[in-house]
């Protein structure tokens, strides 16, 4: 009868330790899992973007900065001298007037140096008479642009100082002479085109 009562107890002690430690197991599973949860929550990676979704737009009208310039933008032409616009007109001539100053003679009136130009089909330039000058030229042709006295029998008189250097062209001719006064074949020449030179 002395043995039975110590078995008794030790039964006892066992099952009644077996719910306390389970209970400290499960509190103890708990705690792992919730940590896991945490640390993997920190350690996330970040979301993926969508490389597919468009580009926000940007505004491409945005004005150039004052004192900066486009270069998309052309130049306009005949600016600082870089392209000139060539005309179509028939006759364009570049006439510089001058006085020799020999012989003591004194130039025709009106007769002063300078530097004209002459267009015609359109009548332009700024000649005194382009209209008048235009109709000499269409009336005598190229003729005495283009003459050449060297080898004539002229006569030996001085008919004035007055001097034009014309250069240009005359319809499809270019032109680079001078008329003076210093012959008679000059003088002819000279008076043929009186208006162009000094009208």
């Amino acid at each position: 009868m002395g043995r039975v009562r110590p078995n008794h107890m030790r039964k006892h002690t066992f099952v009644t330790a077996l719910p306390t430690r389970l209970a400290a197991l499960a509190a103890l599973g708990l705690l792992i899992t919730a940590c896991g949860n945490e640390s993997s929550e920190v350690g996330a990676p970040a979301p993926e973007t969508d490389e597919s979704a468009p580009a926000p737009e940007t505004d491409e009208s945005t004005p150039t900065p004052e004192g900066e310039e486009d270069e998309s933008t052309p130049a306009p032409e005949g600016e600082d001298g870089e392209a000139s616009e060539e005309t179509d007109a028939d006759v364009e001539l570049t006439i510089e007037r001058t006085v020799s100053g020999e012989d003591g003679l004194a130039p025709e009136a009106g007769f002063e140096e300078g530097t004209w130009t002459l267009t015609c089909s359109p009548a332009d330039g700024d000649h005194p008479d382009p209209e008048a000058a235009c109709a000499e030229i269409e009336e005598v042709g190229t003729e005495p642009f283009v003459m050449d006295t060297t080898d004539r029998a002229c006569t030996m008189q001085i008919g004035g100082p007055e001097e034009a250097h014309v250069t240009g062209h005359v319809y499809e001719t270019e032109i680079d002479t001078e008329f003076n006064k210093r012959n008679g074949c000059e003088i002819n020449r000279f008076d043929q085109v009186h208006t162009v030179l000094n009208p």
